[in-house]
């Protein structure tokens, strides 16, 4: 039986050994309860690391029982706590997009704005603000934007130019010829009146590129 028993606990000690670094809290509390200390690796060529005669130290639960229920409660609290900060982030959200003027990254993101070439420019004939401008935005094929700037602007020193347009704005009939796009435009009132001033990028940015 003292053999038996010998073998036993020499058989944990290699174990205790072999876990040590996976589990070291663990491979220690399992030494303190054999009552021997961690000699290594290098004790696990002979199966002698316990000395025969010597008492184990006192045993205690290495791995306690799960409880259940209460593993399941921990779990509900945590899942609680998780949707109520989701509800708290969410009704922020809300609140952000109930500010007048205040957009979401989602508001901003459907806006597509492209970098198109003047293809043609001439003023709409009949209207003293409208210039019809034919576009290159990548596509392959033109684009026909109509914009209020001929007082602004003379058409032909327009041509040629890198401008940057709303390309997926809502086509529109302007003096009997559809719109598809509008052309961005920094604005500012002078008290005097309006100055604007066309978006235009370097002309080594290629058509159909996209702003974000």
């Amino acid at each position: 039986m003292g053999t038996v028993l010998y073998h036993l606990l020499e058989s944990i000690r290699f174990a205790a050994v072999m876990l040590k670094p996976f589990l070291p809290e663990t491979s220690d509390k399992i030494f303190a309860q054999l009552n021997t200390e961690n000699r290594g690796v290098e004790s696990l060529h002979a199966f002698d690391g316990m000395l025969p005669g010597s008492s184990v130290g006192e045993a205690s639960i290495l791995f306690g029982r799960i409880d259940i229920p209460k593993m399941l409660k921990e779990i509900e609290t945590e899942q609680e706590k998780k949707q109520k900060a989701a509800s708290k982030d969410a009704k922020k959200a809300e609140k952000i997009t109930e500010v007048p003027g205040v957009i979401t990254i989602d508001d901003f993101a459907k806006v597509e704005m492209t970098v198109c070439k003047v293809l043609s420019c001439e003023n709409v004939k009949k209207s003293e603000k409208l210039l019809k401008f034919q576009l290159d935005d990548g596509s392959g094929t033109p684009r026909q934007i109509l914009s209020g700037i001929a007082m602004h602007y003379k058409a032909e020193e327009l041509v040629g130019k890198t401008l940057v347009a709303c390309t997926n704005l809502a086509p529109r009939k302007m003096m009997g010829q559809q719109s598809n796009g509008m052309l961005l435009s920094a604005v500012r009132d002078t008290g005097a009146g309006e100055e604007l001033h066309l978006i235009m990028l370097s002309d080594e940015v290629p058509a159909g590129c996209k702003l974000c």
